[in-house]
């Protein structure tokens, strides 16, 4: 399956993940052939790209490390949370606490996989999906520092509200799509003191340390973040954790102004701030659970061959197999076959085709042929 965006979807082209409403509903499910009218409407709701299948790609399995369903339901359930606080000035932490313990459900079952696919979201649901995401990560981080059942529940917690704040920031200032005046940039900073005292209020409800996720999360370990310029430390673990999830996904996410960056883009960005912004040690841990390469990315090697990532091992996350589709002359490959770079150790990944890429790429191929 490959990404692409929703400006490029042609009619014939076949959905191979399903792409749901904001409030949960499926939109187009995997299998269905994209019409235009169905292009019309996705542009209409904002969603900005899709996963579709291609005749001359080979067919891969992408694992998830949440189903499908929970993440729907996470997204849905504070997406109307967060909404609904702004009339009637109340959070239903139950319901929180109760997709906190879905999502470390999940995650419990699938502690050993890598993370490899993004979701599909419009970008109206960023906020949302982004506090999903965040949560998952967060808790995919837990179970490598080997959190029992109930820290990655309160760790889960704290990450799904690490953003609380961000409801009592003017809606104007919170998606204005591009650039932030200085002004505007002190008023969204005051989310985290927000959300503390949000939820400081709430604790026979929340734990005090969920609390301080939400203000802790944008403290930076040498000190230079905010609101309280804390060191090392003396920021919580699960805010550290936090900190680092919420970068990465923010990195990733498409945004009205801006295409998210590939894995490997957020990874020098992220691993070249370490020891400054980040705790190292987690930082480390973060990136074993994250695959740099994903399965179904197009990438060239240095032997001038194009092929599709098929398999990652989390130990060697730079050598992964591949599945070449042309030989070193552009020419495509008739018989499958794989090369597995842990084996051969002078062959490496040169380049990694971006969406725009990836589309050219396929589209002079008649990508827009239905897979048979």
């Amino acid at each position: 399956m490959q990404r692409i965006s929703v400006l490029r979807l042609t009619p014939g082209m076949i959905v191979a993940k399903n792409v749901f409403a904001a409030d949960g509903r499926v939109l187009i499910a995997a299998g269905i052939t994209i019409k235009q009218s169905y292009i019309r409407r996705l542009k209409e709701l904002g969603i900005a790209s899709v996963y579709i299948d291609s005749p001359l790609l080979p067919s891969v399995e992408v694992p998830e490390v949440v189903k499908e369903e929970t993440r729907v339901k996470a997204i849905t359930m504070v997406k109307n949370a967060f909404q609904n606080f702004r009339t009637t000035k109340k959070l239903d932490f139950k319901r929180f606490s109760e997709v906190a313990a879905a999502i470390v459900s999940d995650l419990i079952c699938n502690r050993d996989t890598l993370v490899h696919l993004t979701d599909i979201r419009s970008y109206d649901d960023y906020t949302f999906a982004h506090s999903v995401n965040v949560c998952i990560l967060a808790v995919l981080m837990g179970t490598s520092r080997c959190y029992d059942e109930y820290r990655l529940k309160e760790l889960a917690l704290g990450a799904l509200l690490h953003d609380v704040g961000k409801i009592l920031v003017p809606i104007e200032v919170l998606n204005k799509p591009g650039r932030l005046t200085a002004k505007e940039f002190e008023i969204v900073k005051e989310h985290a003191e927000l959300g503390f005292e949000l939820l400081r209020k709430q604790q026979d409800q929340v734990s005090l340390l969920a609390c301080h996720v939400a203000f802790q999360h944008q403290e930076k370990y040498d000190g230079s973040g905010y609101p309280r310029q804390l060191k090392g430390t003396e920021i919580h673990e699960y805010a550290r954790i936090v900190a680092v999830a919420d970068v990465y996904d923010a990195l990733t996410s498409d945004r009205p102004y801006r295409k998210g960056m590939l894995p490997h883009e957020a990874y020098e960005i992220m691993m070249a701030s370490g020891k400054t912004h980040f705790d190292d040690e987690l930082l480390q841990k973060f990136f074993e659970k994250i695959a740099v390469y994903p399965i179904g990315t197009i990438v060239r090697l240095n032997s001038g061959e194009v092929g599709m990532i098929t398999e990652v091992i989390p130990e060697l996350q730079t050598r992964p197999k591949v599945q070449l589709i042309t030989d070193g002359n552009g020419q495509f490959i008739q018989d499958l076959e794989e090369i597995d770079l842990t084996v051969h150790l002078t062959t490496f990944i040169d380049k990694v085709f971006n969406e725009e890429e990836t589309y050219q790429w396929l589209s002079t191929n008649k990508l827009s042929e239905p897979a048979v």
